[in-house]
């Protein structure tokens, strides 16, 4: 199975062991410990619809931020070939090798690729960024026009933008106390599924399965979905809820192809 494929069913896989659980203690409850009938189906809807409510407001809520990151690689790879673009051009007028300035801003596009990737912290990122500052300025020593000048400080803006909201989105998590109640009810619920009977024999081990699963995947879907710029998590692997980044790798690649 290929690494792309694994991290599509990756929230999946890491559901099934609560799964188990449940039907474990099912198991224990109906048939070693003979407890009984503790609850229907119908008397667990209130806590059925509690934990869909607080889902669906976290999912709504972490949905808002992910269409938004959606957006910004995108940005981020129009501003570094921008700014690289507007550089050649402002100092080959001037009748000068621009050669030099594109090999630095490679090498920052270089490092928020790494800093996308999770081979570089947030400094080591910005401190490389701070480096088109500097080819500013020496753009401006060797004479580029004014209106070259104006052109890559409004870019590099737009590109520092980009990158601290990217940075907040990855370092911030959406409404921590809503992040605990989620959590206590869906464990309420799958501790519910464990002893709630149902008149089918059948149906009393495919439903809490099924709601199980979706539930505790539903869960850690809202935890992946908060961080959307997640791309070197689980050994660099990734998660399939991660927005793609191919502009910034694309930007890298011409860049330092020159």
């Amino acid at each position: 199975m290929s690494r792309t494929l694994l991290s599509r069913f990756r929230l999946l896989l890491a559901s099934l062991p609560l799964v188990a659980v449940v039907l474990l203690l099912r198991f224990l409850v109906q048939n070693v410990w003979d407890i009984g009938e503790v609850a229907t189906f119908g008397e667990i809807g209130s806590v059925i619809t509690g934990v869909t409510l607080i889902l669906g407001f976290m999912l709504g809520g972490v949905l808002a931020d992910y269409k938004e990151s959606e957006r910004l690689p995108a940005v981020v790879a129009g501003a570094l070939s921008g700014f690289a673009g507007t550089c050649s051009m402002a100092i080959a007028a001037k009748d000068q090798d621009p050669a030099w300035a594109r090999r630095r801003v490679s090498a920052v596009a270089d490092a928020v690729e790494g800093w996308i990737h999770g081979r570089l912290t947030d400094a080591q990122m910005w401190s490389a960024h701070a480096d088109l500052s500097r080819v500013i300025s020496e753009a401006e020593r060797a004479g580029a026009a004014g209106h070259y000048m104006g052109r890559m400080l409004t870019v590099n803006g737009e590109l520092s933008s980009a990158l601290k909201r990217i940075e907040v989105i990855r370092n911030t998590s959406f409404v921590q106390s809503g992040y605990v109640l989620m959590v206590f009810l869906v464990l309420v619920l799958q501790a519910s599924l464990a002893v709630v009977s149902f008149p089918s024999t059948v149906m009393s081990w495919i439903a809490p399965s099924v709601l199980s699963l979706a539930y505790a995947y539903l869960l850690l879907l809202v935890r992946d979905l908060d961080n959307p710029f997640g791309h070197g998590d689980n050994d660099g692997k990734g998660s399939g809820a991660d927005v793609d980044v191919t502009p910034i790798v694309e930007a890298a690649a011409s860049l330092r192809q020159g």
